[in-house]
Order: C-alpha cells, then structure tokens, then sequence
C-alpha cells in the first residue's frame, strides 16, 4: 500500500522541495518513522532537506527540533509584527510622546493657578440667620493641612464666601484641575502594572 503522508506530519513536497512527492516515495520516510518514535533531543536523525535557492542537504535533528521545523514550514508560523505587537509597542511609545505634550501643555495652561490636594473638596453649608437661611461655601479638608488666618496651627476649612464668587469659583477648579491630575494618575499606574505584567509573561519560561 503507498503511504501517502509522513509519519512526523511534515510535507513531503515542502521539506524536500519537490511536487508531488508523497511518503513513500520521499526520502525521508525511514527517517521520519524513526523521529515518530523518539521524544525530546535524545537521539538525532538525519533529514535530506531544500530551501528554494539552495540544493538538497542533510540535516541532523532530533525530535523536537525535527517538530519545529515541521511546525514552521506547516502550522502558519507568527512573530511579534503579525501578532501586532510591534505595531502596538510603536503606538505605545507615541501615546506617551503626546502625554509628555500634554503634561507640558497642561502645566504651561495652568501655570500659577490653585490645584486643590487630595482628601479636599468645596463644600455648601447653611447659615441661619434671624432674616433669612444663607448658603455658603468652604473648602474642607479631611485633617488640618490648611494654613490659618490667624492661629499658630493648621486648620480643615478655609470658608470661600457665596456660590459664584471668586474665593468659591478658584477653589472649585483647583478641584477640577486635581481631579484632572489624579484620574490621569490613575490610568497611568493601571498601565505601568499592565506593561510589568507584560514583562513577567515574557520572563515566564516555556518548556
């Protein structure tokens, strides 16, 4: 009976170089029947073997490196580019090229102005009043970090006087800006995990 496929699933007609050929016919049929047995890099064979711009030649392999060659010449064999890593290694870099722009754009725009600290925000408050209720607003903090008008130690509020004017109105975009800031913070240590987490799968060994 003709054998028609080689034992160890190379190409007859690809490893070889020659139309048609099928296993019975190829000269590495012995071969290839003998490396279907063997397992890892315990013994070697010898395969004749041919490129496109080169003759035939012989080639000692074991079994593993006998399966990667069979591999790379059938099992439609990727890289980093057809993955698209190297594409996106590259929009990576640019991404953090415009970053650095915008980082300078941002700290040029609101060079001078208040950026609120973490743990503050702008807060109304009611005042009763004989006449009437007013509404308020102070800049609270959740300890003492605020400099005093008068007293010798720190304090949690500084009062910003009624909504819309312009102690309430700096104060509530030094929150805004910080806001800003801390979100963007936060989206660039999600992505230093995730790029030293791309960095530990790479350092994982493969058998």
């Amino acid at each position: 009976m003709t054998r028609k496929y080689c034992p160890f699933s190379f190409s007859c007609e690809t490893i070889t170089q020659t139309p048609r050929l099928v296993a019975s016919q190829c000269p590495n049929l012995g071969a290839c029947s003998e490396l279907a047995k063997l397992d890892g890099d315990s013994k070697a064979v010898h395969l004749r073997v041919a490129a496109e711009d080169q003759g035939p030649q012989s080639l000692s392999v074991s079994a593993s490196s006998a399966a990667t060659l069979m591999l790379r010449q059938r099992g439609c064999p990727q890289d980093m580019e057809s993955l698209g890593i190297r594409a996106l290694m590259e929009a990576l870099q640019a991404s953090m090229a415009e970053l650095e722009t915008q980082m300078t754009q941002f700290k040029e725009s609101y060079s001078g102005q208040y950026i609120a600290p973490e743990g503050t925000e702008v807060h109304a408050y009611a005042v009763k009043r004989p006449y009437g209720t007013y509404w308020y607003n102070k800049l609270a903090a959740h300890r003492e970090m605020f400099q005093p008008q008068t007293q010798q130690r720190l304090v949690r509020h500084i009062h910003l006087g009624k909504t819309g004017e312009s102690r309430h109105t700096v104060a509530q975009a030094g929150i805004e800006r910080r806001n800003q800031l801390t979100k963007a913070r936060t989206q660039l240590m999600a992505a230093k995990t995730a790029l030293e987490n791309a960095m530990a799968i790479l350092q994982t060994p493969i058998l």
